[in-house]
């Protein structure tokens, strides 16, 4: 029996040259598109990653603006002259906004008096960095007005109320 290509050419001939010529081509090939596949493999794992560096991030924030809210809703639910009882500074806090040596977030809250009978509360709330474990910047802040409910006996003026003639 000889051998293919010693044969004069043929069809069969022809299909095993053109065989043996790709067969280095296609080993290129193969490295070319697991190259474009890893390629493509890392610009997914970092968008992927920055996507859930930015929902953590999100979260963070929309948990501290809770905190704060939380807080500015307690103080609604006590007398206008209990109002100093929640002046608090740098107090750590868990996810819930209790107290807690340990928490993720870092609580402030301020008062300042706007006039006899209307204070403005201020709370900030510090976010935690992940990765440091410190707090450097990242915070939500909050506030509102209280304001003290007068009477017609004790407000200041001439007492003009809706019966007065």
């Amino acid at each position: 029996m000889k051998n293919i290509l010693q044969q004069p050419k043929t069809a069969e001939r022809y299909r095993l040259e053109k065989f043996r010529k790709r067969a280095g081509i296609s080993v290129v090939e193969t490295m070319v598109a697991l190259a474009l596949l890893a390629f493509f493999i890392t610009g997914s794992c970092k968008i992927l990653f920055a996507q859930r560096k930015l929902a953590d991030k999100s979260r963070g924030h929309y948990s501290a603006i809770n905190i704060a809210k939380n807080r500015i809703e307690l103080c609604r639910t006590f007398e206008f002259g209990q109002m100093n009882d929640f002046v608090e500074q740098d107090v750590m806090v868990d996810l819930s906004g209790v107290a807690d040596i340990d928490g993720k977030f870092r609580r402030s809250t301020a008062l300042s008096v706007v006039s006899s009978n209307i204070v403005e509360m201020v709370v900030t709330v510090e976010i935690r960095n992940r990765m440091s474990l410190d707090f450097d910047g990242e915070n939500e802040e909050l506030s509102t007005y209280f304001a003290e409910y007068l009477t017609e006996e004790s407000s200041v003026g001439s007492g003009i109320g809706i019966n007065s003639n």
